[in-house]
């Protein structure tokens, strides 16, 4: 019962042209309706997380970008239907056509990119959230950066701020004597 049917894509009776460059750009949001439902998603062991590690993501963020500044025109970054197909979307382990095997993914990637090499997969993060599990590397350069940037920018601010209160102080005392 949880499957999709034409309506859930298609809309009833106010039915959209699959065609056209707004629908295309909607396709993200279309597929989060379900795919960000843990009700639905945590039955088959499926990860919530899709629309926000697509949004984080190169692809995800161009196509947020470009959606805001530029809603009419088409987007040449792909959308969930790219990857995962339209009416043929099958399990992510399916021998033939599931992109969690290397093999069909880099596939998938070679419609865009051309060059790309059987190593070219290995730089995308999946639907996953970077952590010490997987993708530890990702995981704590993010970390590190955190902690970093604040830290520094905290640091300068400390400085800024003691520095002109030192002067103010030191300027009171001058014209005191």
């Amino acid at each position: 019962p949880d499957v999709p049917n034409c309506v859930s894509c298609h809309g009833l009776h106010n039915t959209e042209d699959p065609r056209t460059t707004k629908f295309r750009n909607n396709v993200p949001l279309l597929c989060a309706k379900c795919h960000t439902n843990k009700d639905i998603m945590e039955k088959y062991g499926i990860s919530t997380e899709v629309l926000a590690t697509y949004v984080a993501d190169y692809h995800g963020t161009t196509v947020t970008l470009f959606e805001h500044n530029s809603p009419v025109l088409p987007t040449n970054k792909p959308v969930c239907i790219d990857c995962h197909g339209i009416h043929n979307i099958s399990k992510p382990d399916d021998p033939e056509t599931g992109i969690a095997l290397k093999k069909n993914l880099l596939v998938r990637c070679q419609r865009c990119h051309p060059d790309a090499s059987a190593g070219f997969p290995d730089a995308w993060m999946s639907h996953y959230i970077a952590s010490p599990e997987k993708f530890p590397l990702v995981f704590y350069v993010n970390l590190f950066y955190k902690l970093m940037i604040p830290g520094v920018i905290g640091g300068m601010l400390i400085f800024v701020i003691s520095d002109f209160t030192r002067r103010i102080i030191n300027r009171r005392k001058g014209a005191s004597h």
